[in-house]
């Protein structure tokens, strides 16, 4: 006897689901997430509690924004060698590649033009050479109140209007955008005092645990949002052919 044409369809939109939920879960978990950065993001093995297999960084801590997509400014302390992006991306390929950079050498010395456009050759690099990396960018994260007796052209202004072309760039090339630097910041756009490591901009261990868990929470989010997509495109086809 044959189904009822909604039956069918509901029996469809079931197990689609069943199975979008597993992908959900078990395409995205924490051990899938590496994080890509500066000092800051060097700084989460130690205070962060993030394996060092997890943290993609310079041999000194450190990545030198303008340089980024030239030469080789990643070091893999498993294997004691330093490769470049293309390099790093094509043979890990992380499922989730979170992207924090532009502060070393970027804001408050480099035009928007220049900035963004090392910016896109990151995103574009990382796409050619592993495809099914999911890629995230955080926004810079804020400095020190002090930081003003170290750096001149570096400053909370400098900050905030670079991320606000990492912003743009991230809608321009559909790459979801992490706030982390609204939640550490005081009243006044610097770092808060609990969340401050020293005069500069490095972080505490409080503060690793506010960026790590809205990191988390976008990606879940994140993939939750295309989830539901993908069933409202599916479920609309099934319709419209069944």
């Amino acid at each position: 006897m044959k189904k009822p044409a909604l039956a069918v369809i509901f029996s469809v939109i079931m197990i689609f689901s069943a199975v979008g939920g597993q992908t959900v879960c078990g395409s995205v978990n924490e051990d899938g997430i590496v994080f890509f950065g500066d000092s800051t993001t060097a700084h989460m093995k130690l205070r962060g509690g993030i394996p060092e297999s997890r943290v993609w960084t310079g041999k000194a801590n450190t990545v030198l924004f303008r340089t980024v997509c030239e030469g080789k400014p990643i070091y893999f302390e498993d294997e004691e060698r330093a490769v470049s992006l293309a390099e790093a991306a094509r043979e890990r390929k992380p499922k989730v590649l979170v992207i924090t950079l532009g502060v070393s050498g970027g804001a408050g010395f480099m035009p928007e033009e220049k900035f963004v456009a090392v910016y896109e050759e990151m995103i574009d690099t990382v796409r050619k050479n592993s495809p099914e990396t999911k890629i995230f960018v955080q926004s810079i994260l804020p400095l020190s109140d002090k930081s003003v007796k170290h750096y001149k052209r570096l400053s909370k202004q400098a900050v905030c209007e670079a991320n606000e072309w990492i912003r743009r760039l991230c809608s321009k090339k559909g790459i979801p955008y992490i706030d982390s630097h609204s939640l550490l910041c005081d009243e006044n756009g610097y770092l808060e005092k609990i969340y401050q490591n020293d005069e500069y901009m490095h972080l505490t261990s409080a503060a690793y645990r506010v960026i790590i868990d809205n990191v988390y929470k976008t990606i879940k989010n994140t993939e939750t949002d295309r989830k539901a997509k993908g069933e409202k495109q599916s479920c609309r086809k099934i319709w419209v052919e069944g």
